[in-house]
């Protein structure tokens, strides 16, 4: 695992949403964790933007139907893939650097039956271990922010795909350029690696092989999404700690209140992009 992998898996490492803490809020709202469904756990383990609705989009565009094979890049905890897994009949395999998330990710996914449907694994972007032509279509949430080399994780998911199928994902972008001081504060306390701007991701796709289908600004949407997110990562820092999950402090709220300036005034926003590997 390169150094920079490294500090991204022990950033989540510490990251207020944790499979104990999951299971905490859990057991609080139900009074055990006896016969859990997936269902029971779509409000606490959808750690991406805009819930539920966004994986619905995402399913779409990559046109999942029973019976894919589908690849989730940085999968994280697996919230989204139970999802995919539950709700259009796929089977998903995540990749994740982080050892906390893979481990939290088979637990929550044995808890509800689904340990056969999704299969999480501790590998890297950037150097997929799959055949080529594997998969029926692949996604991703908020996650290529934090790839050193973007544009080996984007041959990477080429390369994995089979003719005809569809990577639809989401990803941090900069509108208009960052300090050099800037971009060392997203590293240091959000593990961001760098940023692309639209034009640059579509770039980069059409020179990986992909042709492109849709590119959509949705910085506009996060804006308000990322102030509720705020909101809740104020409340959720104590409750972290009480589920054995070190806080993240100060630093990383005053960072993260930056990013949802930075949002709203359009310098950093959204994109969710979606591309086909030609026939």
């Amino acid at each position: 695992m390169e150094k920079t992998e490294q500090t991204v898996a022990e950033w989540y490492a510490n990251h207020p949403i944790s499979a104990p803490h999951i299971l905490t809020k859990l057991k609080a709202n139900r009074g055990s964790l006896d016969d859990v469904a997936p269902v029971d756990l779509y409000p606490y383990d959808q750690d991406h933007y805009d819930g539920l609705e966004a994986n619905a989009r995402l399913a779409n565009n990559v046109r999942m139907k029973p019976g894919d094979g589908i690849l989730d890049v940085c999968s994280g905890l697996c919230g989204p893939a139970r999802w995919y897994a539950v709700e259009r009949g796929v089977d998903v395999t995540g990749v994740d650097i982080s050892t906390n998330r893979v481990d939290g990710a088979k637990e929550l996914n044995a808890l509800v039956g689904l340990q056969d449907r999704i299969h999480p694994i501790l590998a890297s972007a950037m150097a997929l271990p799959f055949d080529n032509a594997q998969f029926d279509g692949a996604v991703s949430q908020e996650s290529f922010l934090h790839i050193p080399d973007k544009s080996k994780a984007l041959a990477e998911v080429f390369r994995v795909l089979r003719p005809g199928a569809r990577f639809s994902f989401t990803d941090w972008v900069m509108h208009t350029p960052l300090s050099d001081d800037e971009l060392a504060q997203y590293r240091s306390q959000i593990a961001c690696q760098s940023l692309f701007s639209i034009p640059e991701y579509e770039s980069h796709l059409k020179e990986t092989g992909f042709a492109m289908i849709n590119a959509q600004d949705v910085t506009h949407v996060w804006g308000d999404i990322l102030a509720k997110r705020l909101q809740m990562y104020q409340a959720l820092d104590a409750e972290a700690e009480r589920a054995g999950n070190p806080s993240k402090g100060d630093d990383f709220l005053k960072m993260y209140a930056k990013f949802v300036s930075d949002v709203q005034k359009r310098r950093v926003g959204g994109v969710r992009l979606t591309a086909e590997k030609p026939d």
